[in-house]
């Protein structure tokens, strides 16, 4: 194991007179790929809300991102794999955005048919689920690789196991396609105007892509949601480093904490839904939750950085981190459907992929530096926190400026007036949010 971290953080590839290592290679190669991306999916926005071609660019952006991954297995050519990168992080990020634009059909579908505050607490509830059970999926998908990986590693042969590893993945990843195959979720007819020249419909497309900047809300979901993949992809790796490298742990263990790390959250996420009923919490306390867990682990990591982790303190924290980064990937995706307005869901989810994408890249960059050492991951859970708090962040504000929700102060005054005959409207309410018609 210490041979492959070796390996890892050793600067043996040399370009234009620097010496990197293959992690410094491979953040890179990712910030390259997030750069180039950022154009396509700036013209894509509108397109996933607009027009008929939603199915086939979510197939589109899957296929290309396989396809790399099986070209990385064929073609046994080092060079080419900072191009493959790019390309599998550029399909990746379109692939997120209309899976998550799809999301959040499904949640204003569900609440359709509600109005006030009938409507909010049926989209917390209709989003959570939604956003929680998916999230949990992810989970056992990550630990399968993670398995598969190990098992290739073993082979005497490792260059030649990864090949195959990436075979694996892109087949994998291209089965995905069928979801863009047998789903059809089309959004508003687009009419071009008569004369309109290409200028102006770039012009067009670009304003469309940038109208969250109208939506303060938004904004603030979209710099919790970077914070939040900061700090964790900052912790998993600093913590991958450290156990490899650091206290050498055996690689059996070393895949056991893999496992924990994924298939927990499998367990505990759909858990979290009673407990968000109890607490009556929403998308931004749950985010609140998240980070302060986060902050928890990188501040005992940082304040214990010269003290030798045992096994058995590795998987507590292994244990709540993963709880920790599951609800910020889950909650952090229900607060910017909820400051999204209808039919523009496919731009806000753009805006969404792509800033947690950067933010996933930025701790990668961190964690890799400096193995052991999460500072940076502390700081970035309590710039998280800073900004849901004093950044005025909220659920049924972003939902109110998104105009999903209309009416609300007045259904405030008629369940205080209710209540003070006999506290009907507060009883209804709770039988809303304990058992949501979805």
């Amino acid at each position: 194991m210490l041979t492959r971290y070796t390996r890892l953080v050793r600067h043996s590839i040399h370009i234009a007179g620097s010496h990197l290592s293959p992690l410094n290679w491979a953040a890179i190669s990712w910030a390259v790929g997030l750069i180039l991306s950022a154009p396509l999916l700036l013209h894509t926005a509108s397109h996933l809300d607009r027009g008929q071609h939603q199915s086939l660019i979510l197939i589109a952006a899957t296929s290309a991102g396989s396809f790399a991954c099986l070209l990385t297995g064929f073609f046994k050519t080092f060079w080419l794999f900072p191009l493959y990168i790019v390309i599998i992080i550029g399909g990746f990020v379109i692939a997120d955005a209309a899976h998550t634009r799809s999301l959040g059909l499904l949640v204003r579908g569900l609440a359709a048919h509600a109005t006030g505050r009938q409507l909010v607490l049926r989209r917390r509830a209709a989003a959570a689920r939604l956003s929680l059970h998916a999230a949990a999926a992810g989970g056992v998908g990550s630990a399968l690789i993670s398995a598969f990986v190990y098992h290739m590693l073993r082979r005497s042969d490792q260059l030649t196991g990864l090949w195959v590893v990436s075979i694996f993945s892109g087949l994998i990843w291209f089965t995905g396609i069928c979801h863009g195959l047998f789903s059809n979720r089309p959004g508003a007819a687009s009419s071009p105007r008569m004369g309109a020249t290409t200028s102006d419909s770039s012009s067009s497309r670009l304003g469309y892509a940038l109208l969250i900047f109208n939506y303060p809300h938004a904004i603030g979901s979209l710099g919790a949601g970077f914070l939040g993949s900061f700090a964790t992809m900052c912790i998993f790796t600093s913590a991958v480093l450290y156990v490899t490298g650091g206290i050498c742990m055996k690689p059996v263990l070393v895949l056991a904490l893999w496992m924990l790390n994924f298939l927990i959250p499998t367990f505990i996420l759909p858990m979290m839904y009673p407990v968000q009923l109890f607490i009556r919490a929403d998308a931004v306390k749950m985010q609140l939750l998240g980070f302060m867990v986060s902050a928890f682990v990188a501040g005992a990591g940082f304040y214990y950085k010269d003290r030798r982790w045992g096994a058995v303190q590795v998987v507590f924290v292994a244990l709540i981190q993963s709880a920790a980064s599951g609800l910020l990937q889950a909650f952090g995706r229900v607060l910017l459907l909820d400051c999204a307005p209808a039919g523009k869901e496919g731009a806000f989810a753009s805006w969404l992929a792509w800033t947690r994408a950067a933010g996933a890249l930025l701790g990668f960059a961190v964690g890799s530096a400096s193995p052991g050492h999460v500072g940076g991951a502390f700081l970035g859970s309590f710039l998280g926190l800073v900004a849901l708090v004093f950044g005025n962040v909220s659920n049924v504000g972003g939902l109110v400026a998104a105009g999903h929700v209309k009416g609300v102060e007045e259904e405030k005054r008629q369940s205080v007036h209710g209540s003070d005959k006999g506290g009907e409207g507060s009883i209804e309410d709770r039988e809303a949010y304990g058992r949501p018609r979805v």
